[in-house]
């Protein structure tokens, strides 16, 4: 999966969180991990509305690839709200199959 595909997945994740489409989302990772009502609970957690980060942050994501999964990555995205980047995250599983994304939220984290 190149770096661009990967940044329009992640976008994708983080617009869905924003627009707080959590059913959309848990549909778009088959249920795996978080449930809708999961990430709406550590969505409200974070005590304000998220909005979709700067422009840049999609150049510098945090990926990883994981070790015992060839070809999934590990992205890990700063929540932002309207007074900038805050301590929460939210981290994705993300890989192809038969050429098109698999995705796993694995966590919304809420410091």
């Amino acid at each position: 999966m190149s770096p661009n595909e990967l940044s329009l997945v992640a976008r994708h994740v983080m617009k869905l969180l924003v627009e707080r489409r959590f059913v959309e989302l848990e549909e778009a990772t088959s249920g795996q991990r978080l449930s809708a009502e999961d990430m709406e609970g550590a969505v409200d957690d974070v005590g304000a509305a998220l909005v979709m980060p700067p422009e840049n942050t999609w150049r510098d994501l945090d990926v990883a690839a994981v070790r015992s999964w060839p070809g999934a990555y590990n992205v890990r995205m700063a929540l932002w709200t309207k007074n900038g980047r805050t301590k929460h995250t939210v981290e994705i599983t993300v890989r192809s199959e038969g050429g098109k994304p698999v995705i796993e939220v694995d966590d919304i984290i809420v410091s």
